[in-house]
């Protein structure tokens, strides 16, 4: 079985794994301050402040820009479900605006037509490392007087026009989660030109305690399910977990697990500090060319009725999953992809329809891509060889459900 995905992982980062408990509270300090540095120089801003998680990062940001409950905050129809109830829980009103079901990304014109007397603010995500519009939806902003808050945890590498994607709103959060592009088995950072909200979020992390154990305890996870992923088991796992009737109760399980290794909110530790640097070092040039080109080759040769993500519009895409439409039923694309051995993402497995968990019924570029987006394997580590073979797969697939 091809699977889904696969998690980057070094045996330098286990050793350093079993080192970490020893690291010193003043080292560890010293070497978060370093990753601050590098990470602010890589996106081209002056503050990236290490936070516990990407979902932190924009609670902090929230918080800093002194949005309140009753406040309005346009966000995508098409994108991570699980930030709902973040935004929610401080009384804040999120307003889906609709995405380019090409492109997965909201429009300046979608935005506009959510803007309303209490928005506050827009938030903006660069979906699956393709840069949205983010010009023209800061220009907008801009005349309303709102901010711009950029969702970067697909997109650390993107630009537009030589500029890094995060360094055009007010502020921006980044993921460094196992499967991203700076993966330090979790912990993110938030990104800001803004002064006052830099000095404001650091005041408010000074009082957390720096752990060590919970970024080692998900490492060690991640290797243990790296392995199984690996293991010829593993096809009959995926037809167990991901059939029909399983998939939704699966997802919804592997992401309350997820929560419960994330624990509460803690210090970044020099741990993930360590880690996040020698990522930083090999996020760009070879790995970046070779995703790229695989990318391209897998775009290129998709049979009819898939159509791949439209992601150049507006800038340099940062690779991130491949993600192309299926014109057809995607259930039924998933069930003979497994039979040929083949493990593909559909649904909310993909990304969530905010829109309709919200109860709106007027976005329907985002119920398109809901219903038809579908998670090709591409991840770094992925052999050219294996790639044929699952380009082969695709075309006897097409054939098939004809």
């Amino acid at each position: 079985m091809i699977p889904r995905r696969r998690i980057p992982l070094e045996w330098g980062d286990l050793a350093d794994a079993l080192r970490a408990p020893w690291v010193s509270t003043d080292a560890a300090a010293l070497q978060v301050a370093a990753f601050e540095r590098a990470f602010a120089e890589a996106v081209g801003v002056p503050h990236a402040i290490a936070t516990a998680s990407g979902r932190d990062a924009l609670g902090l940001i929230l918080d800093g820009l002194g949005l309140v409950a009753g406040d309005e905050l346009v966000i995508p129809a098409y994108t991570l479900g699980e930030l709902v109830p973040l935004i929610r829980g401080r009384g804040i009103v999120p307003v889906p605006a609709d995405v380019d079901p090409s492109s997965f990304n909201m429009t300046a014109g979608s935005v506009a037509a959510r803007i309303g007397p209490r928005t506050r603010a827009v938030f903006v995500v660069h979906l699956l490392g393709a840069p949205c519009d983010i010009r023209g939806i800061c220009a907008l902003a801009d005349a309303h007087g709102i901010a711009v808050v950029e969702d970067c945890a697909h997109a650390f590498g993107a630009s537009v026009d030589g500029r890094p994607a995060g360094s055009f709103g007010r502020a921006a959060l980044f993921s460094l989660e196992a499967t991203k592009a700076v993966a330090a088995f979790g912990g993110g950072v938030m990104a800001t030109t803004d002064e006052g909200l830099a000095a404001a979020t650091r005041v408010r992390l000074a009082g957390r305690e720096r752990r060590e154990w919970p970024p080692v305890r998900k490492m060690l996870l991640k290797f243990a399910e790296e392995l199984a992923v690996r293991s010829p088991a593993y096809a009959i796992a995926a037809r167990l977990m991901f059939s029909s009737h399983r998939a939704g109760g699966f997802d919804r399980l592997y992401r309350r697990a997820h929560d419960r290794v994330r624990g509460t909110a803690a210090a970044f530790s020099g741990f993930q500090a360590r880690l996040g640097l020698r990522k930083l070092e090999r996020a760009a040039a070879a790995r970046r060319r070779r995703l790229d080109a695989q990318w391209e080759l897998l775009a290129r040769s998709l049979p009819p009725r898939f159509v791949a993500q439209r992601r150049g519009d507006f800038g340099e895409p940062a690779f991130y999953n491949f993600v192309a439409r299926f014109l057809g039923d995607i259930g039924a694309l998933r069930a003979a992809a497994q039979r040929h051995g083949l493990d593909l993402g559909i649904g909310a497995e993909v990304m969530d329809d905010t829109a309709a968990m919200l109860g709106f019924a007027d976005c329907p570029g985002a119920a398109t891509a809901a219903a038809q987006a579908v998670l090709i394997p591409l991840y770094e580590g992925l052999s050219d060889r294996r790639l044929r073979q699952t380009i082969a797969i695709l075309r006897r697939l097409a054939e098939e459900l004809e």
